[in-house]
C-alpha cells in the first residue's frame, strides 16, 4: 500500500514484449529502492471473475509510489526517471498523481523540461 502521495507508474518498452518490459522494470526498481521512498508497490489487476481461472495477477510494468506527505520526494523521482529512460533510448514512462498523468520519454528537450516543470508545480509543496 503506498504511503502518503500515490503515483503510479507505468513502463512501455514500446514493442509490446512482456517479458521485456518486467525485466526493464527490475531494472527501474533496483534504483527506485536506492531513493528510500516510503513504499514501491506492484500494482495488481482486480481478481478474476468467480468460475474463471486466474487470480490477482500484477500488471506488467506498473508500479505504485509512496513519496510520503509532503511531496519533497518527487523531484528525484522524476529526475531519477528522466535520467533512467535517457540511458536506454527508448520506451516512455506514464506517471500520474490522482487525475493528473505525465508522460516522460526517452526524448529529453525543451518541451518535455517545461511539461516536467508544470507537473512539479502543481504537485510541489
Amino acid at each position: 500500500m503506498a504511503v502518503g502521495i500515490p503515483v503510479e507508474l507505468v513502463l512501455d518498452t514500446g514493442d509490446g514484449d512482456l517479458e521485456q518490459t518486467e525485466e526493464e522494470l527490475q531494472y527501474l526498481l533496483a534504483e527506485l529502492s536506492e531513493l528510500e521512498l516510503p513504499s514501491i508497490d506492484r500494482v495488481t489487476r482486480a481478481p478474476a471473475p468467480a468460475g474463471t481461472r486466474g487470480g490477482d495477477a500484477i500488471e506488467v510494468g506498473a508500479l505504485l509510489i509512496g513519496l510520503g506527505g509532503s511531496g519533497a520526494l518527487l523531484p528525484v523521482l522524476l529526475g531519477l526517471v528522466q535520467d533512467w529512460l535517457s540511458r536506454r533510448q527508448s520506451g516512455n514512462i506514464r506517471m500520474k498523481i490522482g487525475d493528473d498523468e505525465l508522460e516522460l520519454t526517452a526524448a529529453s528537450d525543451e518541451m518535455q523540461r517545461r511539461a516536467l516543470e508544470e507537473f512539479l508545480r502543481r504537485h510541489g509543496e
